[in-house]
């Protein structure tokens, strides 16, 4: 179940937390948080409260001295906390901000203790809202290595670039998956720019039928709105320069390689990759067909197609004058 919109319950006392939650959680993931409507009015009380947030995906319980209510009446709690809720098909989830009374029902279910390290439970939060993107078969990863603080204040906690070693990027991935909406990695070692960009555009599911710079302005677009963490395996600065994006996504750089691709040298994998229109990797490896000699007609042909695709028509028009078939072949035909 995917969670769009969160209603923060909290007192006034605890109004700056639940502020700098919200601009964690809608900077990190897809989320709209109701903050002002979730704050406790003289005259109200947390479990009204809760019901107000009725409507909306998750509710988010911030529990202090201040919100917490002096008496807890089971017969009052329980039907808005648990069956109210569930009726609503809202999420429950409950952070102890303080010390405080509170119905230990609460602890089995979606419970983050945030009493001595607040950062670290909105980092858990995000995980588990992007854990509940990803579908109930993923467990949450409660794990956060003192190691790699670096990595989260500089790529978890906000977007940024980082240039680390192969094996140091990959315990990040690894451990720091749920922080991001998704992980991308592309192995870069060896290989030229369209072939990076074709990989990454494919693990995002785009359609990339444009030539290479075409293609790296749509990924960039696309990652600049999008908060994923982008894993570039040993590129060339080029690759970097015209990849890395601005905006939401964060970018680890490794300087050795982690993970080394061989693509095929073929006719063959190049008419594949025209089935998946991915053109600007097939002009390149027909253009490398071609001047190998590798049956130039045919490199011209799908060559000559591509680039009246993008409208280069004078390009096409040479390919098709230097390797179209001889004046005699084609009286041949009548």
């Amino acid at each position: 179940m995917s969670l769009r919109t969160i209603f923060l319950a909290h007192a006034e006392a605890d109004h700056e937390f639940a502020r700098r939650l919200t601009e964690f959680l809608e900077f990190g993931c897809n989320v709209i948080c109701d903050t002002d409507e979730g704050l406790i009015l003289p005259g109200e009380d947390l479990i009204g409260k809760v019901e107000n947030g009725l409507a909306t995906d998750a509710i988010v319980l911030l529990l202090s001295e201040a919100s917490c209510p002096a008496r807890w009446p089971r017969e009052r709690w329980e039907p808005v906390l648990f069956e109210e809720a569930h009726r609503a098909r809202v999420e429950l989830v409950t952070v102890l901000l303080s010390d405080c009374p509170f119905p230990t029902l609460l602890q089995r279910r979606n419970f983050v203790d945030a009493r001595t390290n607040r950062l670290a439970a909105l980092r858990l939060l995000k995980r588990w809202i992007w854990q509940r993107d990803r579908g109930p078969g993923q467990l949450l990863n409660a794990a956060f290595s003192a190691d790699l603080e670096d990595f989260y204040s500089r790529l978890a906690d906000k977007a940024g670039t980082l240039e680390v070693s192969g094996a140091a990027a990959l315990r990040f991935a690894r451990e720091a998956s749920q922080q991001f909406e998704a992980v991308l990695w592309v192995p870069c070692f060896h290989r030229s720019l369209a072939q990076i960009a074709g990989e990454l555009g494919s693990q995002l599911g785009l359609c990339l039928e444009g030539t290479t710079e075409e293609n790296c302005r749509k990924i960039q677009d696309l990652l600049s709105a999008r908060r994923c963490l982008l894993v570039l395996d040993a590129p060339d600065s080029n690759v970097v320069v015209a990849l890395v994006p601005q905006g939401r996504t964060s970018t680890l750089v490794t300087f050795d390689s982690v993970s080394v691709v061989e693509t095929p040298e073929s006719l063959a994998y190049a008419r594949t990759l025209i089935s998946d229109r991915r053109y600007a990797e097939a002009y390149e490896l027909l253009y490398c067909l071609l001047r190998s000699g590798v049956v130039p007609e045919t490199c011209a042909r799908e060559l000559t197609w591509i680039c009246e695709h993008w409208d280069r028509i004078e390009e096409a028009n040479s390919l098709r004058f230097r390797y179209g078939p001889e004046p005699s072949e084609q009286l041949a035909l009548f």
